[in-house]
């Protein structure tokens, strides 16, 4: 019968055993005070009270047994700073050199849901918790965003979905941050760095990719020229729709074709590079309709990819942990 008693307390969870055991010795060392305060009242000297003593050990041990207060991982850094003007110079102000770099990163994941140029508000509450203090180095994490304009918040979480060559940034209910483009000129690439409406002046659509990295032509088309202004452009493809649409394709490392063949949609017509005037391994997408510059965006339609019900767990983990750590106060960026 004691076994099963015993067995019975073990299954009891471990912080209500604790809880309970804290009670007990704040009841039993009130009895003791109490007792020993009687005591005095009789006897001409005070004695220690070996058991007074043994129980206050045993509550000091137990205060210090609770949990610590959350921390940050050391190669992590966290900011939440109160928007004034814009991003740049909110991130700049509150975290100083190095501002400009992260700011630039927010930008890509806010882009897709607010305008950075005309919705941010003063008064918006931005946290970020990031690694890396240089442009090649920088990593986010987790963004949110606290917008006036929306009436809501706006977060993006990095996430490795299962078969995806690289992570990407998700809601908390799984479904992508960044669009995709339909019939896609490159399958695979890290991030898009660059958007017509995040840069006017910038014609067109940049995706980070690693040299070598298989682009296609995401619709037919015929050739018209290759390798044209390699100053600037590095190795490149320029390719007539059917609809007359012009494309260009540049800084690749090798073209696959050449003026006047015909290609089909998904063909190969070469590899991603870091030639021309480039600051580093990218497709640059570009779209003309004679001497306009068109959207890829508008022209090809977008998705945004839902991550399956399997997955769900995983990616609730990081959020849980994303979330806390947005919640802590900033952690010095040094």
């Amino acid at each position: 019968m004691y076994k099963q008693k015993l067995k019975n307390l073990q299954i009891i969870p471990k912080s209500v055993r604790i809880s309970v055991l804290g009670v007990l010795v704040a009841i039993i060392i009130a009895f003791v005070v109490v007792s020993a305060t009687k005591s005095s009242d009789t006897e001409q000297t005070t004695r220690p009270n070996p058991l007074l003593s043994m129980l206050q050990a045993a509550q000091q041990a137990h205060q210090s047994a609770e949990p610590a207060a959350p921390v940050v991982p050391s190669h992590l850094k966290t900011v939440t700073a109160t928007i004034d003007r814009t991003l740049s110079h909110t991130l700049m102000a509150a975290i100083g050199p190095g501002g400009d770099a992260l700011s630039a990163e927010v930008s890509r994941l806010l882009v897709w849901d607010i305008n950075l140029r005309r919705d941010l508000r003063q008064g918006d509450t931005l946290s970020v918790v990031w690694e890396g203090t240089t442009p090649d180095t920088l990593v986010v994490h987790a963004v949110r965003l606290d917008s006036g304009k929306l009436g809501r918040p706006i977060e993006a979480f990095r996430f490795a979905a299962p078969n995806d060559l690289y992570p990407s940034y998700w809601s908390a209910d799984g479904i992508e941050v960044p669009f995709r483009l339909n019939n896609t000129p490159i399958d695979n690439y890290e991030q898009i760095t660059s958007l017509l409406k995040d840069r006017p002046r910038h014609h067109g659509m940049d995706f980070m990719a690693p040299v070598g990295t298989i682009v296609q032509s995401p619709y037919a088309g015929t050739v018209t020229k290759t390798d044209w202004n390699l100053a600037a452009n590095g190795n490149c493809v320029e390719i007539r729709f059917e609809d007359g649409i012009l494309a260009k394709f540049l800084h690749l490392s090798r073209t696959d074709v050449k003026a006047g063949d015909r290609v089909e949609v998904g063909q190969k017509i070469g590899l991603s590079g870091n030639t021309g005037r480039s600051t580093g391994p990218h497709l640059h997408y570009q779209l003309n309709r004679g001497k306009t510059v068109v959207d890829p965006l508008d022209y090809h339609g977008t998705t945004r990819r839902t991550l399956s019900a399997e997955v769900h767990p995983s990616l609730s983990r990081v959020v849980e942990e994303m979330r806390r750590l947005l919640s802590v106060e900033n952690q010095p960026t040094g």
